[in-house]
């Protein structure tokens, strides 16, 4: 992609995995002593340096667990020895509560792959803009070269061929992104998709708290990713309700964190998981509390602009009582302008839609 004395500085300082800050300072120097764009350059070393921390990390020797040669293995409390059922994260008989029961920072994980994701789709989107540049020079040369200068019988002139052959080209390579960036979000969200729920509760938890808040940006928008986030929030959630069947507390920190998710959603979203019986009446409680707080906030915001409604209403009976033209445009004009600053009060207010 570079020259040949760049790309070896490059292989040479990424050889072990890392790159320390004065090996990036020397390759920065080079880069741009050699007119490469700095931003560009940076965005391909570190998806370069990823793909060699991958490399090396495969390659690094794993100790495999021994296998059980039962069926199923039994599950005992460390504490006390009693036996687990499966999901369990407390010990019923003495009330030790587990960790690790898998690799913990699974929310780690997926970012990581997620990031990684992202580092190839900007890779290709940097390469594809490599190659839209010399494309777009070898037509430019091409069309420099080119001796014609009208067709003929009436055809089109060398300029509007040239404008049209270039506009195909650029519309080619558009396409080019538009398909490099529908394929990375169809990536992305496969991997928030299949993605594996752990069973400890820390992973859950956090897990759980990355993807309700990946699920909505309150821009009123719900795209592919952000359903995909929707979708796992459901998952993780639908195995808390399981392992914490016996944890109160905890079953509460999650739904807390399902219900604010819940409250931010549009309508058509709201139902997107189920809640547990013994806690529906507390969340609907919780849900309608809200409600009236927004309302009698609403009704706040809006008292002063809805008596300057009714004063300049009574204005404008007036006016046509009295056939006052001037005095009754005044006050349609002023209706109107403290309509559009009401909607503007009641829009930044920023309250949640149910």
């Amino acid at each position: 992609m570079y020259n040949e004395q760049i790309e070896n500085l490059i292989n040479h300082a990424l050889a072990d995995g890392e790159l320390t800050e004065k090996e990036k300072q020397i390759l920065f120097k080079k880069a741009e002593a050699a007119g490469i764009d700095l931003d560009e350059f940076e965005m391909v070393l570190d998806a370069k340096l990823h793909e060699k921390q991958q490399t090396v990390k495969a390659a690094a020797p794993s100790v495999a667990a021994p296998k059980s040669e039962k069926f199923g293995d039994i599950r005992k409390c460390p504490a006390c020895a009693a036996i687990l059922q499966s999901f369990q994260t407390k010990c019923d008989d003495c009330g030790h509560e587990f960790r690790n029961i898998e690799a913990v920072g699974s929310s780690q994980k997926l970012f990581d792959l997620l990031q990684a994701a992202t580092l190839r789709n900007s890779k290709a989107l940097t390469d594809l803009e490599h190659q839209k540049n010399q494309r777009l020079e070898s037509l430019s040369q091409k069309h420099n070269s080119d001796g014609s200068l009208v067709k003929i019988f009436g055809g089109k002139s060398r300029a509007q061929n040239q404008d049209e052959e270039r506009e195909d080209l650029i519309r080619e390579l558009d396409n080019g992104r538009i398909n490099i960036e529908k394929s990375i979000s169809k990536e992305k969200a496969n991997i928030i998709k299949n993605f594996p729920v752990p069973n400890s509760k820390e992973d859950l938890l956090e897990l759980l708290a990355m993807a309700s808040s990946n699920a909505y940006d309150n821009d009123g928008h719900v795209g592919a990713e952000e359903e995909g986030w929707i979708q796992k929030t459901d998952q993780i959630y639908s195995k808390i309700k399981i392992v914490a069947e016996k944890d109160p507390v905890f079953l509460e920190q999650a739904t807390n964190m399902v219900v604010s998710l819940m409250k931010k959603l549009p309508s058509k979203y709201k139902n997107f998981t189920t809640f547990p019986e013994k806690m529906k009446d507390k969340i609907k409680s919780e849900i309608e509390g809200d409600k009236k707080r927004s309302w009698d906030k609403k009704v706040k915001v809006g008292k002063p602009y809805a008596i300057a409604a009714g004063i300049l209403l009574f204005i404008m009976i007036l006016s046509l009582s009295f056939n006052l033209g001037m005095l009754l445009l005044l006050s349609i004009v002023g209706l109107i302008v403290t309509g559009l600053l009401l909607k503007k009060a009641l829009t930044s207010d920023n309250e949640v839609n149910f």
